[in-house]
């Protein structure tokens, strides 16, 4: 059986937790039982910088990129986290919106 990615949003582009996805994952995922046996991985840059696509094709997750024909734009808003697939130990891939906030006014 072929494993799953499931991206979720971890906390909102206004700073609000998501708790029932965070136990979600959790269960899913079996995180508590994983001991310290697990690693984590995020990457920030600049916006439209290539953030989601880089973790999409090395740790094989699904986080929404950017379409260039669309013009460019935010695509992640806030913090995402998905399971890396066929790595061990066990990993979590965080994709986090661009630090240069263009989106917000932020410049």
């Amino acid at each position: 059986m072929a494993e799953d990615c499931c991206s979720f949003q971890l906390i909102t582009g206004d700073g609000v937790l998501n708790r029932e996805g965070l136990e979600n994952f959790s269960r899913t995922t079996n995180l508590s039982q994983r001991g310290v046996s697990y690693a984590v991985v995020a990457i920030m840059g600049p916006q439209s910088g290539g953030k989601s696509t880089l973790l999409n094709k090395l740790f094989q997750t699904d986080f929404r990129m950017m379409d260039a024909d669309d013009g460019r734009k935010q695509t992640t808003q806030g913090i995402w986290i998905a399971k890396a697939i066929g790595i061990e130990p066990f990993t979590i891939a965080i994709d986090v919106e661009g630090s240069d906030g263009r989106e917000r006014g932020q410049v």
